[in-house]
């Protein structure tokens, strides 16, 4: 059963890292930004902009709420439901699952930063969404990093 919840969660975090890429692709011609051409997106590229916050979004909920806790559930950790989440990053680190929890912790920061600031002020926003924009990759290897001991594992 939770053999099944994993892989239908990786299919789901395999899709929303498809769309970031593919919106940070479409970005790269106008970031990193400033407030000036900030002011000057046009609608397609705050289109971009907000299927990549959207997806990083997704991905980061998905892979925080659901995926770190199913993983150590499939590991048979136990009780791991009703622990606090700090717990569970540190619980991901001691198993070498996660390399720093203090970086997922400042993913969750910048994520929340966008949410406050985006289209408010331009110069806010800007720096936000370089952030943001920058933090792909470190998504990005934090989850294939859990698909990969996964996929180890369960083979």
């Amino acid at each position: 059963m939770i053999d099944l919840r994993l892989k239908k969660l990786i299919k789901q975090c395999d899709k929303h890292l498809e769309r970031i890429k593919h919106a940070s692709l479409k970005m790269a011609v106008f970031m990193p930004l400033d407030a000036s051409r900030y002011a000057q997106l046009t609608d397609d590229e705050v289109e971009h902009i907000d299927q990549y916050l959207y997806r990083f979004s997704k991905l980061q909920d998905v892979i925080g709420e659901k995926l770190f806790v199913l993983v150590l559930e499939f590991l048979k950790e136990e009780n791991i439901k009703s622990k606090p989440f700090i717990d569970i990053l540190n619980r991901l680190e001691q198993l070498e699952l996660l390399e720093d929890k203090n970086v997922w912790l400042e993913l969750r920061k910048i994520r929340n930063t966008i949410a406050h600031q985006y289209e408010d002020e331009p110069e806010q926003a800007s720096f936000a969404l370089n952030a943001i924009y920058a933090a792909k990759r470190t998504l990005e290897t934090i989850y294939l990093a859990l698909k990969s001991r996964y996929v180890a594992i369960s083979d």
